[in-house]
């Protein structure tokens, strides 16, 4: 099953507060990085998918679970062909766990698009 892949913008109609948006900035700001997209595939999230249909909210590009003892986040991203695309994972996941200093996360980083 495929899904449309829409990146997400700055200009999105809910914007993403407090830290996804400093992580959202670190992720864009890296090279290789050309896209973030939603989180949360539609097709995996019937629930997101309703309600993004009904309130025209945009899915949240980086995902944060808090648990008592770390910090889960998700990104999924598109990759500029020039760059190795594992390398640029890596690179995003390293600059995520990065900023989170001294708070433990663990970080899924998900490389969806190559190239454009």
């Amino acid at each position: 099953m495929t899904e449309p892949l829409e990146a997400a913008e700055s200009s999105a109609s809910t914007p993403p507060t407090g830290l996804a948006v400093e992580l959202l900035d670190v992720v864009q700001s890296l090279p290789g990085v050309s896209a973030v997209y939603p989180a949360q595939p539609l097709w995996q999230s019937i629930a997101g998918a309703a309600l993004s249909a009904v309130t025209g909210e945009d899915l949240a590009p980086i995902s944060l679970t808090d648990t008592a003892e770390t910090l889960a986040v998700k990104a999924r991203i598109g990759v500029n062909t020039p760059h190795p695309a594992p390398a640029v994972a890596r690179e995003v996941a390293q600059a995520i766990r990065t900023h989170l200093l001294p708070r433990a996360a663990v970080v899924e980083v998900y490389v969806v698009k190559v190239g454009g």
